[in-house]
């Protein structure tokens, strides 16, 4: 006997729209996982950012401002002869090791910033200067001419790395001398630093006698004096260095405000006894300590989904854009100056 064959039978229009609304919903959860997860690692790798930004920001101030004031082996009681024709401008002031600007409007500072020394620094943001020295291992090998030694000459170990127009402290621990170089030649494997006076050279040189034989024991150090501040970059705020008369340097991004407050010692134990912005210490040669405060922005907008609030040297803000802020702060030693 002959079977009869089953016919195939389809999907109603009923079953196929049930199947469709179920895969439409299983879709749209699985894109809202995705964008959800796509959002989460978007703020986290924002954050991770902004917080290495802020970390490495203050690895570089504050290995600056630590050694503000160091000058070799030459101690708070060495005698240091200082040259140069304009000792007591802003770029060679090198008996004040620390120095600040307390930004007190959107355009003005005080002190009031030197002409040109300060590149388009962006307004209501502090400012601070680090004075010191740099390298070392330059030894002097000879300094001809008389007592005292007035020559314009200064040899020193061959390769010395040093430039024309350089401002640079020889030192012997007992005595320091502070000067520009004119000239190099190298003779005899020897560099022969030359710190005449006159010429074209800014500042220049007063005097080539440097007032001690530094051969026993003389060791040559480059001078520097670097500037701290923010400035826009692309529309973004970015901490920027400057060192000497060099081009400003930017160094990180997203470094939206930076506050600055000075440690005084007010009794003479070596400790920061009140902090004080630029504008109100009273005595610079008794700064030991700098409180710094930053405000980092992520470098990516539309991070959060609506503006964030944040709060920052004592203000509330609310934003007009999504990006996310936070605060860090540190406090640095003066090694030179800190028990």
């Amino acid at each position: 006997m002959k079977q009869m064959a089953t016919k195939q039978q389809g999907f109603t229009l009923v079953e196929l729209m049930i199947a469709m609304t179920i895969g439409l919903i299983l879709l749209g959860g699985v894109i809202t996982i995705l964008t959800s997860s796509q959002q989460v690692y978007r703020v986290n790798d924002a954050l991770a950012r902004m917080q290495e930004n802020a970390r490495y920001a203050f690895q570089v101030l504050s290995r600056d401002i630590r050694m503000a004031g160091y000058f070799g082996c030459a101690g708070n009681g060495a005698l240091v002869v200082n040259t140069l024709n304009d000792k007591d401008s802003f770029l060679w002031k090198l008996g004040q090791a620390i120095d600040g600007f307390e930004a007190t409007s959107s355009t003005t500072w005080t002190p009031v910033l030197p002409e040109g020394a300060i590149p388009s620094p962006l307004g209501g943001r502090d400012i601070v200067v680090v004075r010191g020295v740099e390298g070392g291992d330059i030894k002097v090998t000879q300094q001809p001419g008389g007592s005292p030694p007035a020559s314009a000459d200064l040899k020193v170990t061959v390769e010395s790395g040093l430039k024309i127009d350089d401002i640079v402290l020889v030192t012997n621990c007992q005595n320091a001398a502070i000067f520009q170089i004119t000239n190099i030649n190298t003779s005899s494997g020897q560099d022969n630093i030359v710190h005449n006076t006159g010429g074209t050279s800014i500042p220049g040189n007063a005097t080539k006698d440097l007032g001690k034989d530094f051969t026993k024991g003389g060791e040559l150090f480059k001078i520097s004096t670097r500037s701290y501040f923010i400035r826009l970059i692309d529309g973004l705020p970015a901490l920027y260095r400057k060192i000497g008369t060099r081009n400003a340097e930017e160094l990180v991004r997203g470094v939206e405000d930076m506050q600055v407050e000075y440690g005084e010692d007010l009794n003479g134990d070596w400790t920061a006894d009140i902090y004080r912005s630029a504008d109100l210490v009273t005595n610079w040669q008794s700064v030991v300590s700098v409180r710094i405060s930053l405000l980092m922005q992520t470098t990516e907008n539309n991070i959060a989904s609506q503006p964030q609030p944040y709060t920052f040297n004592g203000t509330t803000v609310t934003p007009t854009d999504r990006r996310l802020r936070q605060a860090f702060t540190t406090v640095v030693a003066l090694r030179n100056r800190a028990t």
